[in-house]
């Protein structure tokens, strides 16, 4: 019987160690790196650590979460992930911060993630995450943050990206993307000369819309604002005036780009 419980304790524990994702460590470089400072707390220590690592990419498929921090994804030439992970600590000494960011644990099965210790108002201590994804350029995603903005580059496929408290970038995208943001702005930057794919819909409820697109491109386009204005720097026809909404064709048409936010204004503007 010894042997046996034995032999599954042993077989639990090496299959549990495959699946530990290992990471190359080192401090932070220029601003990112560990500094002093002072907050509502008094003098605050903050410490930054990256961690590397090189990840499969699954059924295509790529997840990110987080709550305090950012997420950049860019679209390359490779068929793997390469992740950064910024872990950042700030508490009343280094010492202090040190410790937090060593209770922080990136957590790559199924969605990237990352796991640490709970912080109240009165722990006089913070940690954030920071993620740079460097992709294969086809692939699926979905991406959310609370307190972080989220910059997509040079990606196809189909893409699902939200934040609560930050702005989001898309540069040279293609397929079916839908991204949101509730507090911050959209900067679209569009390559090529028309959309290739399903369509783009990106929409903030507090912050404006900024669009940089060739002078030759064509699409679709719906705009839309509550409180702001609207400027389209492209030849389009329109009933009546632009006011806070418009749904038209540029050039010759084609996939529908959707913008849309409540308080802000929407610029559409030539590259």
């Amino acid at each position: 019987m010894r042997k046996f419980v034995f032999g599954c304790f042993f077989t639990l524990f090496f299959a549990g160690s495959l699946h530990a994702q290992s990471f190359t460590t080192t401090p932070c470089n220029n601003d990112e790196g560990n500094t002093n400072n002072n907050s509502f707390f008094g003098h605050q220590a903050r410490v930054c650590e990256l961690r590397s690592t090189t990840l499969p990419l699954v059924n295509g498929q790529l997840g990110v979460s987080g709550k305090n921090g950012g997420i950049e994804v860019i679209g390359e030439e490779r068929q793997d992930i390469a992740l950064e992970a910024r872990v950042i600590a700030q508490a009343s000494s280094s010492e202090d911060a040190t410790s937090i960011v060593h209770q922080v644990k990136i957590v790559t099965t199924g969605t990237i993630h990352a796991d640490g210790p709970q912080m109240s108002f009165f722990s006089h201590g913070s940690w954030s995450v920071n993620y740079r994804l460097h992709v294969p350029r086809h692939l699926a995603a979905q991406l959310h943050t609370e307190n972080g903005g989220i910059e997509i580059t040079n990606i196809v496929g189909a893409i699902n990206a939200d934040t609560t408290n930050g702005g989001l970038t898309l540069n040279d995208l293609a397929g079916e993307v839908h991204a949101s943001t509730v507090n911050g702005g959209l900067e679209v930057k569009l390559g090529g000369n028309q959309w290739q794919g399903g369509g783009l819909f990106a929409k903030s409820t507090n912050g404006g819309v900024s669009v940089k697109a060739p002078n030759d491109y064509s699409a679709h386009l719906v705009a839309e604002t509550v409180n702001g204005g609207i400027s389209v720097d492209f030849p389009i026809t329109v009933q009546g005036k632009i006011r806070n909404h418009i749904d038209t064709n540029i050039g010759q048409g084609g996939a529908t780009l959707e913008f849309r936010t409540v308080n802000g204004g929407v610029e559409i503007n030539r590259d």
